[in-house]
């Protein structure tokens, strides 16, 4: 193998490294989000789950409202039957009374269905708080490392440019500029393995030309397919 790809090869390395520590440094503001959005999902339940509580205490009152109005109308009908001369009359406001205490026992059967609810809703709400305390500090947690090893990649994104810099200034000109426009234009690799007469990166079948020229320590060989560098391994 030519040294100018034996060099290149450790280049690549190098640049694949960078490349890998700069995709996870751009990514950091959407990593960051995913871990605040379970929270999120969290503070919404909970605010959901306090919300229906209140429409179920609201539904109580509403009945105790109701039925305190219905205990004041039977109030009202005796107070009345105190001045009711016939027994029509006096009969009449006792049918008025049996109707509204009716009423009053339907309210009543209505509110313990109410006041059973709001005992589940508040254990919704309590499980929803406890869950959200939990998620709370998994996410903090989490957030930690996070910042952490942001913190970290910047020192090591300069290491490995300045590790570049050194390993690019051994390598003669003319390799390195063909290495870097096959680098730039590919995106990954600018050189690729030969391995069983197959590009290894295109994994397209090379000529019989091609492979020999490849073991050419003077020869610069590129895959007619895709353009890289080919070499073959030691």
């Amino acid at each position: 193998m030519a040294k100018a790809i034996e060099q290149l090869l450790v280049l690549q390395a190098c640049d694949q490294d960078i490349q890998r520590l700069r995709r996870e440094t751009d990514d950091i503001p959407r990593r960051k989000q995913q871990i605040e959005s379970r929270l999120a999902a969290q503070q919404e339940s909970l605010a959901h789950a306090e919300h229906v509580l209140l429409e179920k205490q609201a539904r109580i009152k509403n009945l105790e409202g109701d039925i305190e109005s219905a205990r004041n109308q039977i109030q009202k009908f005796r107070d009345q039957q105190l001045q009711i001369k016939t027994n029509d009359g006096y009969k009449a406001l006792e049918k008025e009374i049996a109707t509204a205490q009716s009423v009053i026992r339907k309210l009543e059967d209505q509110e313990l269905e109410a006041m059973e609810a709001v005992e589940a809703a508040k254990a919704e709400v309590a499980d929803c708080r406890a869950a959200l305390a939990k998620e709370q500090v998994r996410v903090d947690e989490e957030v930690k490392v996070f910042l952490a090893r942001s913190e970290g990649l910047g020192g090591e994104l300069q290491a490995k440019e300045e590790e570049r810099r050194a390993l690019a200034a051994e390598i003669e000109p003319a390799w390195l500029a063909r290495y870097e426009r096959l680098f730039a234009k590919q995106g990954d690799a600018a050189i690729a393995l030969v391995e069983h007469g197959t590009c290894g990166s295109c994994h397209m079948k090379l000529s019989p030309a091609q492979v020999v020229d490849a073991r050419k320590a003077d020869t610069l060989t590129l895959c007619d397919f895709c353009g890289r560098m080919l070499y073959l391994g030691s």
